[in-house]
C-alpha cells in the first residue's frame, strides 16, 4: 500500500519521483495522480512568480516547461482519462491515486441525493484538472466539438460531484471550446441545485469559503479557470473593491459594476462589453477588473452566436 506519511520530504514525491519522472508514483506515495496535477499547477504559479521577480531564464523556463508536460505524462491516450502511474512508469488502474473523499451527501444535478461518501474526485473529475492549459487538454481530447462531447458525457452521466473543488471550474469549460451557452445552463442548473434555503441546501464543506466564492463569482458572471465567463443571475451587481495597498481608506474607491438586465429569466449572454470594449469571446482578463470598471451583458431567452461557435 502506497504511504502517505514518508520521511523523506513534506510533499509526497515532490523532489524524488515527480522530479525524475514527471509524475508522482502511485506505488510509492497515495493519492499520487491528484498530487501530480497539484503540484503542475504549483509550478506554473511558481513560473508566474519567477517571471515577475526577474528571475533567471533557465529556472523561469524549466517551471514553464514542467508544468505544461507534467499533467499530460498521466495522459492515457487508450482510455481518454488521466490515471495514475507507477515508478516504473506502469499504469497503476483506472480508480488510483485520486484524492479520497468526503462525507457530505452528494446532489446530483437532477436533484437525486447520494448519501455515499465518496473520492474528492476520480478519473472523470481530475482529467479536467489542467485549469493552466485548456488549449491542450482540449487538443487531446480531439478538438472543441469532441471536447464539449466529453463534458456532456461529464455531466449527464452523474460525474461532477460539486462537493469538492476540483469539480467547480468544470462547467466554465465549455465557454473556452466554443459553447458558451452550455456553460451557461449548467452553472444556472448547479447554483439552483447545490445552494437553496432546504437542510441539504450547502451541498459540500464550505472549505475557507470556496462553495460560497463559487456562487458570488458565478452570480456576477464570471469565474476565475484563468478565468472565463458565465452567466449573472442578478439585473445589477456592485462592488466596493478595497484600496490598494499603498492607499489608504480615504484614497481612491473603486467600483466594479455589473448589469444585466433581465437575469434573473434570461439565462443566455447575446454580447458582452467590458469597459466599453465589445468582447467577442467569453474571457474577462484580470486586469480589466482590478481597477474596477463596467461589465455590461445583455441578455437573452435562446441561445445566441456568441461564445456559440461551434453550436449555433
Amino acid at each position: 500500500m502506497a504511504s502517505q506519511d514518508v520521511d523523506f520530504e513534506v510533499r509526497a514525491g515532490l523532489s524524488s519521483t515527480y522530479a525524475e519522472n514527471g509524475w508522482v508514483a502511485n506505488d510509492i506515495h497515495s493519492e499520487s495522480a491528484s498530487r501530480t496535477l497539484d503540484y503542475a499547477y504549483d509550478d506554473y504559479a511558481a513560473y508566474k512568480l519567477a517571471s515577475a521577480l526577474n528571475k533567471s531564464s533557465d529556472i523561469v523556463n524549466f517551471l514553464l516547461e514542467r508544468s505544461l508536460s507534467a499533467p499530460f505524462t498521466l495522459y492515457n491516450n487508450e482510455t481518454g482519462f488521466m490515471e495514475a502511474r507507477n515508478a516504473n512508469g506502469s499504469w497503476a488502474g483506472e480508480t488510483m491515486g485520486f484524492t479520497e473523499g468526503s462525507n457530505f451527501p452528494r446532489l446530483c444535478i437532477h436533484g437525486v441525493i447520494d448519501k455515499l461518501p465518496g473520492p474528492t474526485g476520480d478519473k472523470w473529475i481530475y482529467t479536467f484538472d489542467v485549469v493552466h492549459d485548456i488549449p491542450s487538454l482540449i487538443a487531446k481530447r480531439g478538438g472543441n466539438k469532441s471536447f464539449v462531447q466529453s463534458l456532456d458525457e461529464h455531466f449527464d452521466g452523474g460525474h461532477n460531484d460539486h462537493r469538492n473543488e476540483p469539480s467547480h471550474h468544470i462547467p466554465y469549460l465549455y465557454a473556452l471550446a466554443g459553447a458558451a451557452s452550455k456553460t451557461q445552463e449548467r452553472v444556472r442548473e448547479i447554483a439552483q441545485v447545490n445552494y437553496n434555503n432546504t437542510p441539504p441546501g450547502l451541498s459540500g464543506n464550505e472549505d475557507c469559503g470556496q462553495m460560497s466564492s463559487w456562487y458570488i463569482f458565478s452570480a456576477m458572471g464570471f469565474y476565475p479557470v484563468n478565468p472565463v465567463s458565465g452567466e449573472p443571475f442578478f439585473d445589477k451587481i456592485t462592488i466596493q473593491l478595497p484600496p490598494k495597498p499603498h492607499q489608504t481608506n480615504n484614497q481612491q474607491r473603486r467600483t466594479l459594476s455589473i448589469t444585466a438586465l433581465g437575469a434573473p429569466t434570461k439565462p443566455y449572454v447575446k454580447s458582452l462589453i467590458v469597459n466599453g470594449r465589445s468582447l467577442d469571446t467569453p474571457i474577462i482578463r484580470h486586469e480589466d477588473i482590478t481597477d474596477g470598471g463596467e461589465i455590461v451583458f445583455e441578455m437573452s431567452d435562446v441561445v445566441e452566436e456568441w461564445g456559440n461557435k461551434d453550436l449555433v
